[in-house]
């Protein structure tokens, strides 16, 4: 068992959760672009602030977008192998034990076993998390072996440029 597969396989719930926080940070910063500025004076009429607040809002999501757009379309590249590595395993136990592990749920903690093997054979009994183990670890072989024939691939394609 690789532990590096088992990482990068784990990796996808934080990486889908940076991509999620950083788009609802652009979203809220879309949003000031369009709700005009408070008044706080007396009630009078005035419009001369709101042009710069736009400016400077317009501006502040802009330099948050540049900074943060080249981080979002690397995790989701990772996230797209990684959904690819798992939808390439042949076993669909395999493939169903390493979505509900490693994709499936909120947050950042992955799927506790006992729930993996309640969703695989509908019983969380020991002999059933034995079975969830077994089939997690031929996944990661396969899963690791498919990653190395990448590689390989890749650096052969760089060797013969």
């Amino acid at each position: 068992m690789d532990k590096t597969t088992k990482q990068r396989l784990a990796s996808y719930r934080a990486l889908r959760l940076e991509v999620d926080n950083q788009l609802d940070r652009l979203a809220r910063l879309r949003n000031e672009e369009q709700i005009p500025a408070m008044q706080e004076s007396s009630g009078a009429k005035s419009t001369g602030g709101n042009g710069d607040r736009m400016e400077r809002a317009i501006l502040r999501r802009m330099e948050y977008e540049e900074r943060v757009a080249p981080q979002i379309e690397a995790a989701k590249r990772e996230m797209a192998a990684i959904e690819a590595a798992i939808d390439h395993v042949e076993d669909p136990l395999e493939r169903e034990c390493l979505r509900l592990r490693y994709i499936s749920g909120d947050g950042c903690r992955m799927m506790p076993w006992k729930d993996v093997a309640v969703a695989l054979f509908g019983d969380d009994e020991e002999c059933y998390i034995l079975s969830v183990f077994r089939l997690h670890k031929k996944a990661l072989e396969h899963v690791g072996r498919n990653w190395q024939k990448e590689n390989t691939a890749e650096v052969r394609k760089i060797d013969s440029k």
